[in-house]
Parts: C-alpha cells; sequence; structure tokens
C-alpha cells in the first residue's frame, strides 16, 4: 500500500469539476452524452490504450501520457496491465477526475484479478475449472473475480476463455480453456459471465470465432482455421453461442484466419465484415460491446499498417479498439475514412453508443470513481482465498497410479524431486518443493533443478541421485506464454524423461501447466495433471502425493495415444489437511470470534494461555494459541505447546486402546475385568464387567487420595486398587471412577504382554503421526517446554512442570490408565479427525466404523446417564461441556487441568480446547462456561461446503 505522501502529486493534478455530474437516467445520459460529442471525439472514446497500475508521480513520462491521452486524445477506455491494487485504484482515480468522460476500465483476468495485480486472489488456471466441472465453482470464479475487479477500480473484464482447447500443440490456448469439449465449455462460460456480471463488470468472452484449434500464437504470426462453417456451428461457436444466449455483454475478437468465412487469408477475424457483422451480429444476434484483441499483435499488424487496421475493424463491426499501437495515427486514418465515403458518420455513433451502454451498465453514469476503503475490504479476502484453494485441490486429476504408488502414505525414507522447467528461473516449483518437503517428513526431500539452460553435468547429477531414490518426482513447468511461440518439454528434457520412467520402478509425473508434456514419452509409475503452476496449485499437488488432498479431477481434454477427456483415478483424501476455517466448511469469522473469547477468558483468569482446534472431517479450519505460558511468563502459547491431557487419557489412550483389542477378539465387553487382570477380583469385584468398568457403573470408588495417605510406589497404589471393595451396587448408579479406568489400563497391559505406553505408541500414535504425543516419566524433573499446571504447595512444593498434574498417576510413575498423557492441539486434531473418518487412518482402517459408534454411543438409553463406552456424551438437559448445539450423537471428554474435546459425528465436527486452569491453584472454576461457550461459535460457524452454495 503507498503512502499519503507518495499520492499527494497524484492527487493534486486529479481535481474534479463540475462538468462531470452525469444525468441519473442512463439511457438518456447516453443519448445525451452522444449527442454533445463531434465526430473527432467520437472516434476517440473507440480506444482503449494500455497503462500500468503502479505509483507514478505528477512528472513520470508514463503518467504524463496517461494524462495526454485521457485529456487531450480523449480515449474511450484504458486496459491496465501489472500494478498493485491502491496505486491502481488512485490511478483509476486520478484519470476518471480528469476525462471529460467516465473511461471504462479494463483488464486482463482470467484467473483472477491476480493475473495481474500484486496482493489480489490468484485463481487457478481455466482447465482446473473445467477438471471440476462444476458450474457454481465457475459462477463463483467469475464473481470473485468481478468483486475485486470494481474494488480495483476496474468496468470490463477480458474473461472467460470460450476458446476450446482441441489441438494438444496449441501454444497459446492450452490451460487457459476449459476444455475440448464445447458443450462443457459452453456452461462453464456461461456461468462465469452470470457471476462476473452479477458482479458489476462486463464479462468478455474470447477469442472469437474460436483459437482453440491452432498450432499457432496469434501474437506471432496469424493462425489459419482451415475448418468448414459446418464444423465451426458444431465445435468452435458453441460456447460464444451458450453465452450470449446467457447474456455476455461484450466479445473480444480473435486475430485468426477462417477462410470458410473470409476467403481473403490475408484478413483475421477482426478485420472481417463477414465475421464480424455478418456472422457475430447478423447470424448470431449479438448486440452487445465488440473489443478488438490486441492490435500490437502480429496476426493483425502482418498484413496491415496502424490506420489501416483500425479502418479495417471498424468497418467489420469492431465498437472498441484495444491498445492501438499509434492510436493518434489510427484516428486520423479512420476520419480519412469517414472523409472519403468509406466509413460512414453512423456506423461510429453505434460503436460509441455500445460503448457509452457500457458504462452506463456498469453505473459510471453516476459515480466514476471507485471508493479507496473498498480494496482492502473486497480483495484477496479469506473467502476468495479458500475458494482458489479448494479448486486447486479438487481439480488434481491423477491419470495413472501403478502399483498404487500414490499416495505416498507414508512417504519413502527419501525422494528426490527433479523440477523441469521452460525457463532458467530456479525459483520455479519452490512452493512444490516447500510443501512436499513439509508434508512427507521425516523423508528426505532432495530437489534438483533442470531448467532451459541446464548443463550435461546438472543431467549427469539429476540421473544419478534420481536412480538411486526409492521415488521419484518430477514437475514440469511450461507456461503459456504469449509471444513464445510454442510449449512443451524440451528435446533434452525429453530425452532425459524418456529415460528415467522408462526404467524407475516408482517415478511421478506432475505437470504444472501443459497436461499433453508426457504424451510423446515413457509413461511415469503415476501422473498428475495439476493444469497450472500458481502457489494454490503447487501446494495442492504436494498434498496430493501425501493423501492430504483427493484426486477428485477429470481430464478435460484428450491426450492423444494415453488419455481419453474424462479420465480420471478418483482417490479420497486420507489424511489430515489444515486450511482456512472457509475450507473446513467454517464461517470466516470463526478465527475471530475465538479470539475474542478467549482473550476474555484470559482477563478473567479462566487460565493463563489456551491452545485451540476445531476442524470438520478431514480438515483442520483453525488451529491457534493464545495468551502465555503463565499469567507472569513471556513464553507464548502455541498450537504444537504440551498440555497435561489428565483425564482426556482416558479416551485418547486407554479407550482407544480397549477399541483395538475389541476389534482383535482380544477383549470381550461382557467379560469380567478380572478374566484379563485376576488380582481385580479382591473385594466383591469378580464379576464387574469390561462394560461396567467403561461405562462408569462398577460401584468402584471414584478416587483416593493416596499421596496424602503416605504411600509412595506404584506397587502400594496398584495393591490398595486391587484390594479396594464396592461403593454401591453395581449397575444402580453412574460414579465417574479414575479406579476403573486405572484396572482397565492394568488389563490392557497384561494381554498385550507391553507397557500402556509402549503398546499405545506403536499403535495408535505412530499410525496417526501423533508425534509430540506420549506419557512422561514421574520425578523426571521441570520441563520448561511444557505448559505447566499447578504451584503445588501441599506436596510437591514446586510448579508442576513437565511432569504429571494428576498425583496417583505420578505414584503410578507417569504412566495410567486415567491420566499422564501429554500431547498438543495439532495433534489431538490428528485423533480426532481418526474418529470423525470412523476409524480410518490414511490407506489403514486402524479401528472398525462399527467400533467407533458402538465405543462412542450413549450407553444408557433411558437417559439418565450420558455415559458411552470410555467417552461421555452430550447433556440433553442442563449444562454441558459441549454447549447448547452438539447433536444427540456427540460425545466428548473433559481433563481436570483444564482440556476437553467433542465430536459432532454427525456434522464430522469436533472442537478441542486445551488450558491450564489449574495455574496457579485447582480453585477455579472459571473454564466451564468457556468449554461451552466454544463448541457452541464452533457449531454456529458451520456452513454448506462452498461447492455446494456459490455466494450471490
Amino acid at each position: 500500500m503507498i503512502s499519503a505522501l507518495r499520492l499527494l502529486p497524484l492527487l493534486l493534478l486529479a481535481l474534479p469539476t463540475a462538468a462531470q455530474q452525469p444525468p441519473p437516467d442512463a439511457a438518456r445520459w447516453v443519448e445525451t452524452v452522444l449527442d454533445t460529442l463531434s465526430l473527432e471525439q467520437q472516434v476517440s472514446q473507440l480506444f482503449a490504450p494500455a497503462l500500468y497500475g503502479y505509483f507514478k508521480g505528477a512528472d513520470d513520462p508514463a503518467y504524463v501520457e496517461a494524462v495526454r491521452l485521457v485529456e487531450d486524445f480523449g480515449a474511450g477506455g484504458v486496459i491496465f496491465f501489472q500494478g498493485e491494487p491502491m496505486d491502481q485504484a488512485v490511478f483509476v482515480n486520478g484519470l476518471q477526475r480528469r476525462a471529460a468522460l467516465p473511461l471504462l476500465v479494463s483488464q486482463d483476468m482470467e484467473w483472477g484479478a491476480g493475473m495481474r495485480v500484486g496482493h489480489t486472489t490468484t485463481l487457478p488456471r481455466t482447465m482446473a475449472f473445467g477438471a471440476i466441472g462444476d458450474e457454481q465453482r465457475a459462477y463463483r470464479a467469475g464473481f470473485i473475480t468481478g468483486t475485486e475487479a470494481r474494488a480495483l477500480g476496474t468496468h470490463q473484464i477480458y474473461a472467460p476463455i470460450a476458446d476450446v482447447n482441441n489441438n494438444p500443440l496449441n501454444p497459446i490456448i492450452n490451460v487457459r480453456a476449459y476444455g475440448e469439449n464445447p458443450a462443457l465449455v459452453g456452461r462453464m462460460v456461461t456461468a462465469f459471465v452470470r457471476g462476473a456480471q452479477d458482479a458489476g463488470v462486463l464479462a468478455t468472452v474470447k477469442h472469437f470465432p474460436g483459437h482453440g484449434d491452432t498450432a499457432v500464437d496469434s501474437h506471432q504470426d496469424l493462425p489459419v482455421i482451415a475448418h468448414s462453417k459446418a464444423r465451426l456451428d458444431t465445435l468452435e461457436l458453441v460456447p460464444f453461442r451458450q453465452a450470449f444466449a446467457g447474456g455476455a455483454r461484450s466479445v473480444m475478437t480473435g486475430h485468426l484466419a477462417f477462410p470458410a468465412l473470409e476467403p481473403d487469408v490475408t484478413v483475421p477475424a477482426t478485420l472481417s465484415p463477414a465475421i464480424m457483422t455478418g456472422l457475430l451480429r447478423d447470424e448470431m444476434g449479438f448486440d452487445g460491446l465488440v473489443v478488438s484483441d490486441a492490435m500490437t499483435m502480429e496476426g493483425v499488424r502482418k498484413h496491415f499498417g496502424v490506420g489501416e487496421a483500425a479502418v479495417r475493424a471498424v468497418e467489420a463491426g469492431v465498437d472498441m479498439i484495444l491498445m492501438s499501437p499509434d492510436p493518434y495515427a489510427a484516428r486520423t486514418a479512420i476520419l480519412a475514412a469517414i472523409a472519403s465515403g468509406r466509413l460512414t458518420p453512423q456506423r461510429i455513433r453505434a460503436s460509441v453508443r455500445r460503448i457509452l451502454e457500457a458504462k452506463a451498465w456498469a453505473g459510471l453514469h453516476r459515480e466514476r470513481l471507485v471508493s479507496l476503503d473498498d480494496a482492502p475490504l473486497r480483495v484477496a479476502t479469506t473467502d476468495h482465498l479458500a475458494f482458489a484453494r479448494g479448486v486447486a485441490r479438487d481439480a488434481l486429476t491423477l491419470l495413472r497410479n501403478q502399483n498404487d504408488l500414490l499416495p505416498f502414505a507414508p512417504a519413502p525414507d527419501s525422494l528426490v524431486v527433479v523440477v523441469l522447467a521452460d525457463s532458467d528461473d530456479p525459483a520455479t516449483g519452490r512452493p512444490f518443493v516447500r510443501a512436499l518437503t513439509a508434508l512427507a517428513a521425516p523423508a528426505r526431500v532432495t530437489p534438483l533443478f533442470l531448467g532451459s539452460q541446464a548443463s550435461e553435468a546438472d543431467y549427469a547429477r539429476a540421473t544419478v541421485l534420481a536412480r538411486r531414490a526409492p521415488a521419484v518426482v518430477v514437475p514440469t513447468f511450461l507456461y503459456v506464454r504469449a509471444w513464445s511461440g510454442q510449449i512443451g518439454l524440451s528435446p533434452r528434457h525429453k530425452a532425459w524423461l524418456d529415460s528415467l520412467f522408462a526404467t524407475h520402478p516408482a517415478s511421478v509425473g506432475v505437470s504444472f501447466g501443459n497436461p499433453y508434456a508426457f504424451m510423446d514419452i515413457a509413461e511415469p509409475t503415476a501422473y498428475v495433471a495439476a493444469y497450472g503452476s500458481d502457489e494454490h496449485t503447487q501446494r495442492a499437488a504436494a498434498q496430493g502425493l501425501v493423501g492430504a488432498a483427493p484426486f477428485s479431477g477429470t481430464l478435460p481434454v484428450t491426450i492423444p495415444g494415453r488419455y481419453r477427456v474424462g479420465a480420471g483415478i478418483l482417490l479420497p483424501q486420507i489424511t489430515l489437511y489444515h486450511g482456512l476455517p472457509q475450507e473446513a466448511s467454517l464461517d470466516g469469522n470463526l478465527p475471530r470470534q475465538v479470539d475474542s473469547l478467549m482473550q476474555a477468558s484470559i482477563r478473567q483468569r479462566a487460565f493463563p494461555g489456551a491452545a485451540v482446534a476445531i476442524g470438520q472431517g478431514q480438515t483442520l479450519g483453525l488451529l491457534e494459541g493464545y495468551g502465555y505460558h503463565t499469567y507472569s511468563s513471556d513464553r507464548r502459547v502455541t498450537p504444537q505447546s504440551l498440555f497435561d491431557l489428565a483425564s482426556l487419557t482416558k479416551v485418547v489412550a486407554t479407550t482407544t486402546a480397549a477399541m483395538l483389542l475389541y476389534d482383535r477378539g482380544q477383549l470381550d465387553l461382557d467379560a469380567p475385568l478380572a478374566r484379563y487382570l485376576p488380582a481385580f477380583a479382591q473385594g466383591g469385584k469378580a464379576g464387574l464387567t469390561v462394560r461396567q468398568i467403561m461405562t462408569h457403573t462398577a460401584g468402584l470408588r471414584p478416587f483416593r487420595p493416596f499421596h496424602t495417605e503416605g504411600f509412595t510406589t506404584r506397587d502400594q497404589v496398584i495393591s490398595a486398587i486391587m484390594a479396594d471393595t464396592l461403593v454401591y451396587r453395581p449397575g444402580t448408579d453412574t460414579r465417574y471412577s479414575d479406579f476403573g479406568i486405572i484396572s482397565l489400563g492394568l488389563a490392557i497391559e497384561a494381554i498385550t504382554g507391553e507397557s500402556l505406553d509402549g503398546f499405545v505408541e506403536r499403535e495408535v500414535f505412530e499410525p496417526l503421526g501423533m508425534k509430540n504425543t506420549g506419557f512422561r516419566k514421574a520425578g523426571a524433573g521441570s520441563d520448561e517446554t511444557v505448559v505447566p499446571t499447578e504451584v503445588d504447595n501441599l506436596w510437591r512444593k514446586k510448579l508442576v512442570q513437565g511432569e504429571v498434574h494428576d498425583e496417583a498417576a505420578f505414584l503410578l510413575g507417569g504412566t495410567a490408565g486415567h491420566a499422564g498423557l501429554f500431547s498438543t492441539a495439532e495433534d489431538l486434531a490428528r485423533f480426532a479427525t481418526m474418529l470423525v473418518n470412523e476409524g480410518r487412518v490414511g490407506r489403514r482402517q486402524l479401528i472398525q466404523p462399527e467400533t467407533v459408534r458402538l465405543f462412542t454411543r450413549r450407553a444408557d438409553a433411558s437417559g439418565t446417564s450420558t455415559r458411552a463406552l470410555g467417552w461421555d456424551t452430550r447433556s440433553v438437559e442442563g449444562y454441558s461441556s459441549a454447549g447448547t448445539l452438539f447433536g444427540p450423537r456427540s460425545y466428548g471428554h473433559t481433563g481436570f487441568t483444564g482440556t476437553s474435546l467433542w465430536i459432532d459425528p454427525d456434522k464430522k465436527l469436533y472442537v478441542i480446547l486445551l488450558t491450564k486452569r489449574v495455574y496457579p491453584t485447582r480453585d477455579n472454576p472459571r473454564l466451564g462456561p468457556v468449554r461451552a461457550a466454544l463448541a457452541d461459535l464452533a457449531f454456529r460457524a458451520l456452513r454448506l461446503p462452498l461447492r455446494e452454495a456459490p455466494a450471490r
């Protein structure tokens, strides 16, 4: 954003005049203005020169020339190329104030405002939308693009592409098109047009009558498309007809020769009356604004000079001449053509009327200035970012997957990534490499770069490293560039890649851009088409390789000799993805609301700090830390901060271990616990079943303050629990008991023949990737990296930090069935994801779905108890730490130190809150309302997935 001081020269030169207040009625305004313009002024309205949207001082030559074109020449509009949001908006306003008539500001925005303007939303390339095939996504892309365009001062966008890309060698359209099926292209184009125009910008379909079937770049030469009119009617023209019927207000011409329509092959469509008037206006009935493609391109300049090209364009039926190399010379030529009778004043007046109608449609007759407050509010919002990320993820297309190579779950010990690029920029592919490095950890990722100038030594090193690696990933970056004339792998790239793919048993090819890249070489073991190289797409592809994104796209083009249109292997997402709230189908305001709740709770001393994780399905939408370790500490709480989970241990460790043993037939819920733990039979407990223990209906004592009774060893505590007697008749009441779950933990050790901590580490935490979760040995000493619990002035006489807070668990050595586990919000999100995914983690069914449902279902059908097997369920009446909105099948648990985990399986929603409400003392009742409020905030934030509800 530029400073006020830097803007001052521009603002001082941009003072408004009273004469610039147009009448409110649009139609009357158009005719009134038209009647006031001289013939020369009318001709000037036909031109739109190019500008850049960067800050310029008042004496900058580019700014001086822009002012001259607006004030002296009287251009009807301008087209902006690259710029920055505030720079462009201020520049637009300055020019609008200087212009006698409002300027129609246009801009190329095929893949969002980010195509031209920094710090705005960059959408995936058009073909990615074709790979998804969802018209609602196309609509929303248009709406987002239009919204941001208007915030920047732009009224007309040169999008969408209506070309049907059915030529694999097309060097200039390629992934800019939706695909090769004209019906699909037509539907998507029409949806985008509606979205853009609903947002208040003129959508411009291009490049009429169709640039998809050419191997020539019209920037460099004049392509000749030798198809019959019948063929054009059934293919190239289909999307344009649909777009016009759908209300498209503007069309851009293509500098293309069509002998079937215009016999003179030196005349591009832009300059052909037979095409622009005979076909477009008369036959197809289009009466909107016709804009030429850039008049600087060789497709139009090859056979015609500046003046003649401008005259012929108007003669053909073009309304607005875009980027004339010399607008003054072009205007002179048009005026001369009028004087000679070649053009008529009525012909000029018709085009100017359309230009003025376009301006009035955009509301410029009422207000020509853009609000400088709009850009920060409407540009690059998290909603827009989430949408772009979602499209990038859902468009990923898996075309080949021999031996089920993908996804890497887990990744091999090492990966070699060889980036192939048609440029020599060493930064190419960095977002992909960085994302894959982070996602595939602890696998070692070795990146290499083979650009256009790579040496033989570079190729030799890549060959050696790639062949030694257990798996090699080759992302190719082949950009659609104006003036390049080609797109594809170089001969050297092809030879190297052909050899690698033919011999390596685990090779992955990823095309970032041209999906036809590998069509004439050996096939890789797995092939992913990603359709573009924006950062969203690169990160999505890395996620797909490790299972954190689905492969759900289908190929919208045919790759000759390899894959037909519609090909695609569908694979679901299998691991946790950390995205924006909107990507988890949560409201984008949730982070602000949670932050407000947490900060207020910290001020009220409910706790000094907290970590929160909220997700839906396999997407973690919010993961954040708040506050500090203590009220006087400078160590912040983060999502990776270790917390003493207290009684969450009962469900995360002990109950999950019981689920695994139940699935394996090693634990019978209706068998006496004493079958597995004979010492438990003492004190009248011989008949107590595992089910009674886990539902807290076994008649056991809730707890006992062993630390105050002289107990000092694990064996003493266990002996006391084993010998303890019943305190009520089993099955007649529900009383929460640590004794029961401690005993269950001991039974699990007896069944497995190993310690509880060792069993859950291997069988639960490692498969889930819970790298920071585990028990901590009692008496190991303080650990300042762990969030402290209580200042214990009674027993331990110190701040408890890094060792279990629960005194019984401490005496048991730090590992117990009821307490002792330490974890992070991030790790618990992985655990919750497994549960909402009905026990599945990666490619593995860790726990059977019916087992998850059994253990989390309320055991007492009468409703007098909320307890399930190990888990608790939401109270129907009265207070619940799950709040008031979670559904009837919700389940969760809390921990004494200030922790909680709640899951609504019907919504696939989970809420994790980790605090240390016991600091500095356990006599702190303020946490309860916070737990409930957080759960309600999360539930209220639920919304439909973006693909199901376009914002209109």
